[in-house]
């Protein structure tokens, strides 16, 4: 599948602020099943951008703003192509080994921490999908005891915004049986950890599947759970499914933590708003000339300290008209 995805960041303060430094993780990843045959990078107010890699391998932008604003917009447009993945799970040869000793690369994907935190409830769904495919004329199959994941996932909990935030612990989840994608995510990764299944976070998007899959108009988010006959393999607990050619990876880490598309920190009393879209559509051709990485400006503007003073002493002038105007 070859695809087009533009992510719109919009960044609104209510004040003038200063020195923003950010952050972005927006490149999807090359990967064996996905190539990244293009990648654009366009920032307002106008800024240099440098790139490189974390300890994980995912693509970061950094830039700062130091002159006054009150507005950041940041467009990411990408072209990738994907390859299709058939799995059946099912049909993996590996088994649940619950005293398994793994490679030192996968310690951290086997220890809870940030958002996923261990819990008598998480302990308790854990040893329910274990007995679930439990064969006492046999092992456990590792395939099956993922499914059996992701069926207690869709089976138990829903999809709803606004019941939980980006820093919510999937003690949340679990209490009001109610989520994100996000969350979805962290309590799939926990429930894999309690049983000693290295389990990762992964950020991305989904292009639309005639609009089965919950999730998609927004960033996305899914996990990656290690097989040692296969590597990582991608399940999405939020629709119930194997990760397939209209997933696209951006980022993984332990956590949200890890991934998250803009981070950053600014200097001012602004608070700030955001509004981000994606945009996806499948290519019929690769589209010629494709730059493989390139970074430009958007029109967005920057003030003067001037300005800035000549707003405050106005602000100052209409407080002071107001207070004697109440004492009158």
């Amino acid at each position: 599948m070859l695809l087009s995805i533009k992510h719109t960041t919009d960044l609104f303060y209510n004040d003038y602020i200063n020195e923003s430094v950010m952050e972005l993780r927006m490149a999807p990843r090359q990967e064996q099943n996905q190539r990244r045959l293009s990648f654009s990078i366009d920032i307002g107010p106008a800024t240099s951008v440098k790139s490189y890699f974390d300890w994980l391998g995912n693509t970061i932008h950094a830039f700062s703003i130091n002159a006054l604003h009150d507005r950041i917009q940041i467009i990411a447009t990408s072209i990738v192509e994907t390859e299709s993945r058939q799995l059946r799970l099912q049909n993996f040869p590996d088994v649940w080994l619950p005293d398994a000793n793994f490679d030192y690369t996968l310690c951290d994907f086997l220890l809870f921490d940030g958002a996923i935190v261990d819990t008598p409830l998480l302990r308790e769904l854990a040893a329910g999908v274990l007995a679930q495919v439990s064969n006492r004329n046999g092992p456990v199959k590792l395939g099956n005891l993922v499914l059996a994941m992701l069926k207690l996932i869709d089976e138990k909990f829903e999809y709803q915004k606004g019941i939980t935030s980006a820093a919510s612990p999937i003690t949340e989840i679990l209490e009001h049986g109610k989520g994100v994608c996000q969350d979805f995510t962290h309590l799939m990764i926990g429930l894999a950890r309690a049983l000693n299944i290295p389990a990762r976070y992964v950020s991305g998007y989904i292009h639309p599947d005639q609009e089965r899959l919950r999730g998609y108009t927004q960033t996305h988010a899914w996990v990656e759970v290690f097989f040692p006959s296969m590597g990582w393999v991608g399940v999405d607990p939020t629709n119930n499914c194997v990760v397939g050619e209209n997933f696209v990876k951006v980022a993984i880490g332990r956590n949200f933590q890890d991934v998250p598309p803009n981070k950053g920190v600014y200097k001012g009393k602004g608070v700030e708003t955001i509004h981000v879209a994606v945009d996806s559509f499948e290519l019929k051709t690769v589209p010629a000339e494709l730059a493989a990485e390139r970074s430009g400006v958007l029109n967005v503007p920057i003030y003067e300290g001037s300005y800035l003073q000549g707003k405050e002493q106005h602000r100052e002038q209409q407080q002071q008209e107001q207070q004697e105007q109440q004492q009158q």
